[in-house]
C-alpha cells in the first residue's frame, strides 16, 4: 500500500546524484509494499472461487477438499466454508483499495494475476506522481540553496554579463648575430626620436646612431601578461577593455623585459572598444581592438591592436551552407599631425592625418569533414604616409623647426627597411664657407603604401589522424615607383644602409613584394593536454613591400628587407598550458650583410 511518504536526504556531501537515487529507492520500496498487499488479496480471491477444482496453491481450500473426500465434512458444509473464504478475500481487497485511496488518491490493480507466476501491476494515479515530484523538487531546491550551487539571484545581474579572459607568457630569448655582419647600419628611428641629427660631416664628427648588429644577447628573460574584461550591455551591444604589459607603447608587442632592478613593470591600455551586432551576420567594432583582418605576421604583428572603426560580416551561401562568405571594411587613424605646428610661426600647417583604409573579401569552403579551404583578397591603403621636402628653412637664423617636420616617421618602433627621404631644405649660412653650415635632418617615408594582399589557408587530415595546415600569403605595394621617388625634390635614402647622403638611382636597391609559406603539422592551437604541433615557414620581404613598423618584431628583429626560415614546436602540458620553442633565422635581401638568428623558449597559459 502507498501511505504518506516523507523524503529525507542523507546529508549534502553526496551531491545531487546520491540525493536522487535515495528518493527513487524509497518510492520503489513503498510502491512494492502496496503491490504485495494487493497481489496477496487477489491470489486468495482467485483460488477460493471454485471449490470443486483440482488442488490449488491455497492450503485452506486443499484442506477443505481433503475433509470432504475423507467423509469428515459434507459437500454442503464445504461449500459454506469456501463461501466464507471468498467473502473474507473480497473484504481484504476492499480494505486495501480503500486504504490506498485514502492515503494517496487510490491504487487499483490492473489485470490481476490469473495464472501461477502472474504479477499484479499497480496503477499510480497522476495526483500521486505529482505529489512525489513536488516533494522531491522542494528538497532538491533546499539542498541547492544550502550548498549554493543553484540558488537564483545569489549575485547581482551584472555579474552574469561579465566575461573575464587573459593570458600569461614567460620567455627565455637569445639573439645571435652573424660574424660577417656590417657594423655601421644607421638607426634612423633614434635620429627622428631625438629631433634630428647633423648629417654634415664637415660640422659634425659624431658617429651616426647605429644599430647593434654584432654583439649576441643571451638569456633575455621576458614575459607578457594580458587581462581583459568584456561586458554584455544588451543582446546586441557589448564593451571591452584589456590591460597588458610592455616596456613602452610600441604597437607590435606587449612583451616586457625582466632585469629592471626588480622594479615594477608598466601596464598599458591595450584594448578599449564597443561591439555592436545588429544582425547575426554583421558586427561593428569601434575603439581599439584586435586586428579584424584575415592575415599573418607578414604584414601585421600578432600582438598588433588597431584603433578605429571596422565592419565585419560573415554569412553562409543560401544555396550551399558549406561555403561561408566573409569580409571586413575599416578606417584606422595612424598618426595625427601636431596641433598648432610649427610652434614658432604664425603660419600653421593644416591637419594631415595619416590613415589606413582597409577592405577584405573572402570565402571559407568546408570541402568535407577532413578538408577546409579559406582564402581572401585584401587592399590596405595607407594615406599621407610619404614625406615631402620643406620650404627653405634657415636654421642658422634660429628656426627650431621646418615646415614638414611633422611628416617625420616616428612610430614607437621604426625597425628599419623602408626607404626614407630627408625632410628639411636647410638654407646655407652666407657668412660661412660653402659646406660648413650644420644640417640637422629628420627623415620621412619615400613612398606611400597601397598594399594588395592575397592569403590562403588549407586545413586537412593525413591518415585520418594527423592535422596539417598550409598557409600562404603574397603582398605587393602598388604605390612603389622608383622613377617617381627619384624625380622628387628630396632623393631617397636606403634605410637599411649606412649611407648618410642621397644615393643615385643606379645604386639604389629596393622592392615592393613579399610572401610567406608555412606548414603546420599537428594541432594548430594546442589547448588540451598532449596536443602538439610542428611548424616550418619561409618569409621573404623586400624593403618597401609593407610598412616596417607594424609587422613581426621577432623575425630579423623586426622590419622589412629580410628573408629566411622559421622552425617551431609546441606541446600542451595541461589544459590551455603549453611549452613552445621557435628558431628564426633571417638575413638581408639587399644591402650590407646583416644576419640575425633568434631563439625563443616559452611557457604559455591562457584562461
Amino acid at each position: 500500500m502507498i501511505g504518506k511518504m516523507s523524503f529525507r536526504g542523507e546529508g549534502t556531501r553526496g551531491g545531487g546524484k546520491h540525493f536522487r537515487r535515495s528518493r527513487i529507492s524509497v518510492a520503489v520500496f513503498t510502491l512494492g509494499m502496496g503491490c504485495a498487499a494487493v497481489a496477496h488479496a487477489q491470489s486468495l480471491e482467485t483460488q477460493a472461487g471454485n471449490a470443486k477444482a483440482a488442488p490449488t496453491e491455497s492450503v485452506v481450500i486443499n484442506l477443505i477438499n481433503l475433509l470432504v473426500k475423507r467423509g469428515v465434512l459434507t459437500q454442503a458444509n464445504a461449500n459454506d466454508l469456501i463461501s466464507e473464504a471468498k467473502s473474507e478475500a473480497a473484504q481484504a481487497k476492499s480494505a486495501n483499495v480503500a486504504a490506498a485511496s485514502t492515503t494517496r488518491g487510490g491504487v487499483a490493480v490492473v489485470n490481476g494475476p490469473t495464472q501461477p507466476g502472474d504479477v499484479a501491476v499497480p496503477y499510480v494515479p497522476q495526483i500521486v506522481r505529482d505529489q512525489i515530484r513536488d516533494q522531491v523538487k522542494q528538497e532538491v531546491v533546499a539542498q541547492a540553496k544550502a550548498e549554493n550551487w543553484a540558488q537564483p539571484n545569489t549575485f547581482p545581474d551584472w555579474v552574469s554579463r561579465i566575461k573575464l579572459d587573459g593570458d600569461l607568457r614567460v620567455r627565455d630569448e637569445y639573439h645571435f648575430y652573424g660574424s660577417g655582419n656590417a657594423n655601421n647600419i644607421t638607426n634612423f628611428a633614434a635620429i627622428n626620436q631625438a629631433g634630428g641629427f647633423d648629417i654634415n660631416g664637415n660640422t659634425n664628427n659624431t658617429q651616426f646612431p647605429t644599430q647593434n648588429t654584432t654583439q649576441n644577447r643571451n638569456n633575455l628573460e621576458r614575459y607578457r601578461a594580458r587581462f581583459g574584461l568584456t561586458a554584455t550591455l544588451t543582446d546586441d551591444l557589448s564593451a571591452g577593455i584589456q590591460l597588458a604589459t610592455g616596456n613602452d607603447n610600441a604597437p607590435v608587442t606587449t612583451t616586457a623585459y625582466a632585469g629592471n632592478n626588480f622594479g615594477k613593470q608598466n601596464i598599458w591600455l591595450n584594448k578599449a572598444f564597443f561591439a555592436y551586432k545588429p544582425t547575426s551576420w554583421l558586427n561593428v567594432v569601434a575603439g581599439r581592438f584586435d586586428n579584424p583582418f584575415f592575415t599573418s605576421d607578414l604584414l601585421f604583428s600578432n600582438d598588433l591592436e588597431m584603433d578605429g572603426l571596422a565592419f565585419t560580416f560573415s554569412h553562409d551561401l543560401p544555396a550551399n551552407h558549406d561555403v561561408r562568405l566573409f569580409g571586413t571594411l575599416g578606417i584606422f587613424p595612424i598618426q595625427y599631425s601636431a596641433n598648432g605646428f610649427p610652434n614658432n610661426s604664425t603660419d600653421k600647417v593644416g591637419t594631415d592625418t595619416r590613415w589606413m583604409f582597409g577592405g577584405q573579401f573572402g570565402a571559407e569552403w568546408k570541402i568535407n569533414e577532413q578538408n577546409r579551404l579559406k582564402g581572401a583578397v585584401a587592399y590596405y591603403d595607407f594615406q599621407n604616409m610619404r614625406g615631402t621636402l620643406s620650404s627653405p628653412c634657415a636654421i642658422y637664423l634660429g628656426a627650431t623647426s621646418c615646415g614638414t617636420d611633422n611628416e617625420a616617421w616616428v612610430p614607437a618602433d621604426m625597425f628599419g627597411g623602408n626607404t626614407l627621404i630627408a625632410l628639411r631644405n636647410i638654407v646655407q649660412n652666407p657668412n660661412l664657407a660653402p659646406g660648413l653650415t650644420p644640417e640637422s635632418q629628420l627623415f620621412g617615408l619615400a613612398y606611400n603604401y597601397r598594399l594588395l594582399d592575397i592569403k590562403a589557408q588549407w586545413d586537412t587530415v593525413l591518415a585520418d589522424r594527423v592535422k596539417v595546415r598550409l598557409d600562404g600569403e603574397f603582398v605587393r605595394n602598388l604605390a612603389y615607383n622608383t622613377n617617381k621617388a627619384f624625380s622628387a625634390a628630396s632623393l631617397p635614402v636606403n634605410n637599411y644602409d649606412s649611407t648618410s647622403a642621397n644615393v643615385n638611382q643606379g645604386d639604389y636597391r629596393s622592392g615592393p613584394n613579399g610572401f610567406l609559406a608555412k606548414v603546420t603539422i599537428g594541432e594548430p592551437d594546442p589547448s588540451s593536454k598532449g596536443q602538439w604541433n610542428f611548424t616550418i615557414a619561409y618569409k621573404y620581404l623586400q624593403p618597401d613591400a609593407t610598412l616596417d613598423a607594424f609587422n613581426d618584431p621577432d623575425f630579423h628583429l623586426g622590419g622589412t628587407n629580410a628573408r629566411g626560415y622559421i622552425l617551431g614546436a609546441s606541446y600542451a602540458v595541461a589544459r590551455d598550458t603549453w611549452l613552445s620553442a621557435r628558431y628564426l633565422s633571417a638575413k638581408e635581401v639587399y644591402g650590407p650583410p646583416v644576419s640575425i638568428d633568434v631563439l625563443q623558449l616559452e611557457l604559455n597559459a591562457r584562461f
